[in-house]
């Protein structure tokens, strides 16, 4: 049975070789790896680096890691841990490598790009293969606002499946192994917030029209949806996953553009 926590515990040996070796780790780097769990990939990862910081919230599983010079254990929920002052408080940067719960997948992925970007060189992580798809997945069916966030923040690489029968207990699900590389400058023009606060309202309508699901926010911002549609120059008939990040960019804009409130 599985832990309390939805966790399932890594146990095939070539999945453990190939995100180890996609890790790409060099003796000098610095890892973090949230969720441990029972260990299968911390002592390699400890072999290859100079330092790691696994961050575990069940303190039974987090006592029985093993003990090296070059490992800490931190007991914390990585929700709640302030990432700027503990990775921070080392020089050089981090990798992030991790086989993540399915069910704080996003919070946890949303919490590495917002306030970890800036000390972050990379992460691979493991996380359910449909949830991999979405965020690969830009202006096609399966895309969502998620998707944009992360790309946004992030550069997007599948990298291999992963079947059920690698963990213990076999989840329903299959699983894949992807890496986020934080882009140091984002290639957006339009503020964050305002960004993801039109993908987000798009998408609570997907199957609505733009024209219909933006009027309510562009009524809240005090702006001509008209107007914003020309200078965009796109049609207000599209639905959220025909537009590109680029597109809902350049709409973000024009919505504040034709604003008469100024910035939010």
């Amino acid at each position: 049975m599985p832990r309390p926590l939805g966790q399932h515990f890594l146990k095939n040996k070539e999945i453990i070789r190939k995100i180890i070796e996609a890790a790409q780790l060099q003796p000098s780097d610095q890892v973090l790896e949230i969720g441990p769990g029972e260990g299968a990939i911390t002592g390699l990862l400890a072999q290859n680096a100079q330092k790691v910081l696994a961050v575990e919230l069940d303190e039974h599983l987090a006592d029985n890691l093993p003990s090296l010079p070059n490992l800490k254990v931190l007991k914390a929920n990585f929700l709640n841990i302030n990432l700027a002052e503990i990775l921070g408080s080392s020089p050089g940067k981090w990798k992030v490598v991790a086989n993540l719960p399915y069910y704080i997948t996003s919070p946890i992925i949303e919490k590495l790009l917002i306030e970890g970007s800036p000390f972050i060189e990379s992460m691979v992580i493991m996380i359910q293969k449909e949830v991999a798809d979405r965020i690969k997945a830009l202006a096609c069916r399966e895309t969502g606002a998620f998707s944009y966030f992360v790309n946004y923040y992030a550069q997007v690489e599948m990298l291999f499946k992963v079947k059920p029968g690698s963990f213990n207990p076999p989840p329903q699900v299959d699983s894949a192994v992807i890496r986020l590389t934080p882009r140091l400058l984002p290639e957006i023009e339009a503020p964050a917030d305002l960004l993801f606060k039109v993908t987000r309202t798009a998408f609570s309508a997907r199957r609505k029209t733009l024209r219909k699901s933006l009027q309510p926010l562009a009524q809240s911002m005090n702006s001509d949806l008209d107007r914003a549609f020309q200078k965009a120059n796109i049609p207000g008939e599209k639905r959220p996953e025909e537009l590109t990040l680029l597109d809902f960019s350049h709409l973000a804009t024009a919505l504040q553009e034709t604003s008469n409130i100024g910035d939010l």
